[in-house]
């Protein structure tokens, strides 16, 4: 599998230029550097920080517990080998684990035949006329939706019967045939696990909440790149 670097070629607009001479001259582009999914944080300090975060929450009566319905599915946000698999800019930290922690789940749903839905974001051909806007402010473009960085990560053992919607926007549920498709199967809740926790991953835990559906996160299912 090509793993990308700054020298890769690619197509901006009517303009084929080097990566490398694109992330120069563009200031909304900075230069990536595979740390193999790896930063390094004061733990210690962050969690002091989340704490008395949840502290303020909790006294003001935030994060109450909503529970599960009797009807639950499991939906994966961008687990593809972009996101899982190191050597991508949008490769997540500590995306061993995550997918290790997933799978417990998966393999849970798939022994009591709860309904799995992955999903992945790619666009398609040279001229990607399926972009939205987010190329302008980060590298969309290296999600071609027939390479194999699209590809549901192996480490989740995805089955053939587990259907897997390529999605455009941050959203499972966004311009998708997702929610129509649940309330069709009597779901009533969600199961929410992938990447990345600021972005597809909170975005799709709000529109699950909006189409009414209890939404669950199962603790160390999601990853983001810091």
């Amino acid at each position: 599998m090509e793993s990308f670097h700054t020298e890769k070629i690619y197509q901006k607009g009517w303009i084929l230029v080097a990566e490398k001479e694109a992330w120069e001259k563009q200031e909304t582009w900075d230069k990536y550097v595979d740390t193999g999914g790896q930063y390094q944080f004061d733990e210690e300090m962050l969690n002091r920080a989340f704490e008395e975060a949840r502290k303020v929450y909790r006294a003001r009566g935030f994060q109450r517990r909503m529970g599960y319905g009797k009807a639950p599915c499991v939906t994966t946000v961008d687990m593809a080998r972009a996101w899982m698999s190191d050597g991508h800019p949008f490769t997540c930290e500590n995306n061993e684990e995550i997918c290790a922690n997933a799978l417990k789940v998966l393999e849970a749903a798939r022994k009591t035949g709860v309904p799995i839905f992955h999903t992945t974001t790619g666009y398609t051909g040279e001229r990607q006329l399926d972009l939205c806007k987010w190329d302008e402010k980060i590298p969309m473009r290296t999600l071609d939706i027939k390479s194999e960085w699209m590809q549901i990560d192996p480490k989740l053992k995805p089955q053939p019967e587990e259907p897997v919607i390529h999605k455009k926007y941050a959203s499972n549920f966004f311009g998708t045939h997702l929610a129509v498709t649940l309330y069709t199967l009597g779901v009533d809740t969600v199961i929410v696990m992938g990447a990345t926790a600021c972005a597809c991953v909170r975005h799709t835990v709000m529109d699950s909440t909006g189409y009414g559906f209890k939404t669950i996160i199962p603790e160390g299912t999601i990853g983001d790149r810091v």
